[in-house]
């Protein structure tokens, strides 16, 4: 079986579905020695550059069944050539039996005949103030595409298919619930050695005591709300623990700035910026809680990479967090200030409570690996090209 996959996102995307593509295509290539893979990359400029990222991609990933094909245009003209009615068979001439799209923009309005896309989540739906109207609207022109053009639909949660049942009355027949997981750096490791501190120090006082929420700086974060919430507890307990948030600058972060600004929390609230991933798992590891108080997620990574990591979670109780939490963190109101408050005093405070969740969190979070989501990702691959 020849499977074409479209992995611009492995060149532009350094979390999200950059990383789900990343440890899906790393696994399958890994498993699967029976079938041919066609990896598609669109750029023009850099080239030296992103040639390495693919070279060195390989040389952990792949053997000898992958070819890559580089399609000499700007990623943003690719796919904006997507949605016209040029068929895409024109660039991509391989015979292939299977494309797989990892996210919905990369599905062609005009493509092969069997094709299987990934959805994440429907956030342009459900929140679209928090991306634009404009943007809102873009996005839901393309997943309309990808969905009546893919013979399968992969989301990574019951509550994402939902999401495509009551908005888009995409049929459960044609959806595939697979998990995502956690990767396997995220681990507990022992504390106050030197490259632990090393790690730390690079982003802020290795000998801090810190509440940690990780997540791109934007709206859908809800990290206004838990500054809030931060602002609530005792001065005391302020000045032992500060509010650590890890994340790049994600669309309309200014409400978060000025939240922590008109708090007078800026000796309190850490802003780390982007974290590299080999030192991401210290500064989960050294956390006292982690609290993800996100309005809506399709998944939800950070708080399974915090369980891995030994360390108790907070989350919402909306979306998809219940299923991936599943009684392994406390579930709280992601609009309530002070419920969030009490949360993190409670698991602070109490040592037994801490102890019991972070026990429960390395238990959960062995229930996903991202092996088993490559095994479902290409059986399901196997199954769009039996449909007629």
């Amino acid at each position: 079986m020849n499977i074409g996959i479209d992995a611009n996102c492995l060149l532009f995307e350094k979390a999200g579905i950059g990383q789900y593509t990343r440890h899906l295509l790393t696994n399958l290539l890994r498993i699967d020695r029976k079938n041919d893979y066609f990896l598609y990359f669109s750029f023009l400029h850099q080239r030296s550059q992103r040639e390495k990222i693919i070279r060195d991609f390989l040389e952990k990933s792949a053997g000898s069944k992958v070819k890559i094909r580089i399609l000499p245009l700007p990623a943003q003209w690719y796919e904006w050539l997507l949605a016209t009615p040029l068929p895409i068979t024109k660039l991509i001439t391989d015979p292939l039996d299977v494309f797989f799209s990892p996210f919905a923009a990369g599905i062609p309005r005009n493509g092969f005949a069997k094709m299987v896309v990934t959805i994440h989540d429907l956030v342009f739906i459900r929140f679209p103030e928090h991306r634009g109207r404009k943007l809102s609207n873009y996005y839901l022109k393309r997943h309309k595409i990808a969905l009546k053009n893919s013979k399968k639909v992969i989301v990574p949660s019951q509550a994402t298919k939902k999401d495509l049942q009551d908005f888009l009355k995409v049929s459960p027949a044609k959806i595939k619930v697979i998990y995502e997981a956690a990767d396997s750096r995220f681990r507990v490791i022992k504390k106050n050695s030197s490259p632990f501190k090393e790690a730390l120090g690079r982003y802020f006082d290795p000998e801090i005591k810190y509440i940690l929420s990780v997540g791109t700086l934007e709206p859908r974060k809800n990290l206004s709300k838990l500054v809030e919430a931060y602002s609530l507890l005792p001065l005391e307990f302020k000045q032992v623990y500060k509010l650590v948030l890890v994340g790049g600058k994600g669309w309309n972060n200014s409400r978060l700035l000025k939240t922590i600004n008109n708090l007078n929390l800026r000796d309190k609230v850490i802003l780390t910026g982007f974290v590299s991933d080999d030192d991401l798992p210290y500064i989960y590891n050294q956390a006292s809680v982690f609290v993800y108080p996100s309005l809506y997620e399709g998944f939800g990574l950070p708080p399974l990479e915090a369980m891995a990591c030994g360390t108790p979670v907070i989350a919402s109780d909306d979306s998809s967090l219940p299923e991936v939490v599943n009684g392994a963190a406390i579930l709280v109101d992601c609009q309530n200030e002070q419920a969030i408050a009490q949360a993190i005093k409670g698991v602070v405070l109490k040592p037994k409570l801490a102890k019991k969740l972070i026990l429960r969190g390395i238990i959960q979070v062995k229930k996903f690996s991202w092996e088993k989501t490559a095994q479902e990702t290409l059986k399901t691959l196997e199954e769009a090209t039996r449909q007629k």
